[in-house]
């Protein structure tokens, strides 16, 4: 999401000048005014700048430095400290020398009077929207530590779903990356030195062998040009998937993909309940947690479609309903939601759905890798048979000729 520079005076008469990763300038304008703020200025940051803005913070403070600080923090807290005192006492540790800093300008916005979650909403590029809720509901109910500890039980499933998910993905791209690094080096470097001797002894090639030839040269001739190319569609794309109207056709089509399609529906299903079952436990009402939770979504198709949910759980339909009508949810996850709801019991039960859907993934996920893998190798070889078969039929055709 695009990063907004922001500039207001607080109800306590404070000037605050920061920036906050916000999915528009509405968006954010409509948020800073409902903490009560009065909004003097709203920019959006262009460019390379804030590119590594945006991803900076993120790149320096690992997922495992934010985990190891809440598992720190939850534990002073639950023994008692304030929580300036809690900050204090990990700050002077400094592990992380980005963390630290952010945990000082924390520290201080709580000593001039603002909450916990108010003081760590203004760092939103580093702390998700559900940990600043999980802090909210941690207020309200005096147990920021229970609420922290939730939150890290959540991080660490997802987590764990997500390193599934890119260690099976791992073995996959080396595997291609190295067949087209071999496919090249045999067509710019062997094929041409082979097919030189067959051009000095005048020999006629066969057309199997000519059409090698013609893709070897093309290849050599123009790599340059080639690689400026492959450069300048990978960035066009980059920028490209920025515009809302094009992510939100590459999200369709992820949907329709024959077997992949269903494999991100679960995958993002089970994060979703994952994330609504925390927030609901927090007692955060069901709409708003919709809403928040909408945002762990990565298909935009499905954000959008979870946000009409939520509108029409305001106008008074049923959540199992609203699900039913937006049209991509299983059967299974919708009947089981219908249960939860009917009985009282939605958080448990949107927990059942996540352990099924990630079990499911998993499953699917294994099944993808283990086609994958032999499918790559049998085209590889087709094609490497093909580059032998057209570089040796010369010789086959120079000892027909013999005989």
């Amino acid at each position: 999401m695009p990063v907004y520079r922001y500039k207001i005076s607080t109800p306590s008469g404070r000037i605050l000048e920061k920036s906050i990763t916000s999915s528009s300038k509405t968006s954010v304008k409509d948020y800073l005014e409902q903490e009560g703020n009065f909004v003097l200025d709203i920019r959006k940051e262009h460019g390379f700048g804030s590119f590594f803005k945006q991803g900076g913070h993120a790149r320096r403070i690992k997922l495992k430095d934010l985990l190891v600080f809440n598992q720190e923090f939850s534990v002073l807290i639950k023994a008692g400290l304030p929580i300036i005192q809690a900050l204090n006492a990990i700050i002077k540790k400094g592990a992380n020398d980005e963390l630290t800093e952010v945990l000082t300008n924390i520290r201080n916005d709580i000593s001039g009077g603002a909450s916990l979650s108010e003081a760590f909403r203004n760092y939103s590029h580093i702390f998700s929207n559900l940990y600043i809720v999980s802090l909210q509901s941690g207020e309200k109910s005096g147990n920021i530590g229970n609420a922290i500890t939730r939150y890290i039980e959540y991080m660490k499933k997802i987590s764990g779903i997500r390193q599934k998910v890119v260690t099976a993905s791992v073995y996959p791209l080396i595997l291609t990356a190295v067949s087209i690094f071999a496919l090249l080096f045999l067509l710019i470097y062997v094929v041409p030195s082979f097919t030189s001797t067959y051009f000095e002894a005048g020999t006629e090639l066969p057309k199997l062998t000519l059409i090698l030839v013609n893709i070897s040269n093309m290849l050599k001739s123009n790599f340059l040009y080639l690689v400026i190319l492959a450069a300048a569609v990978i960035i066009g794309f980059k920028y490209s998937i920025r515009s809302d109207s094009f992510k939100a056709f590459l999200d369709r089509i992820k949907l329709k993909a024959p077997f992949l399609g269903p494999l991100f529906i679960h995958y993002s299903i089970s994060k979703l309940a994952r994330t609504l079952g925390t927030i609901l436990k927090g007692g955060t009402p069901l709409v708003e947690s919709i809403r928040i939770s909408s945002g762990v979504v990565e298909n935009s198709f499905l954000k959008d479609s979870l946000m009409g949910v939520a509108d029409s759980i305001e106008k008074g339909a049923g959540f199992s309903e609203s699900l039913s009508s937006a049209g991509i949810f299983p059967v299974l996850s919708l009947k089981m939601i219908e249960a939860g709801e009917s009985s009282g019991a939605l958080e448990q039960v949107l927990e059942e759905i996540a352990e099924f859907y990630e079990s499911d993934v998993d499953t699917k996920i294994s099944v993808l890798t283990s086609s994958i893998e032999p499918a790559l190798m049998i085209i590889m070889g087709l094609l490497i048979g093909f580059i032998v078969l057209a570089m040796y039929m010369p010789i086959f055709q120079m000892a027909g000729t013999i005989r």
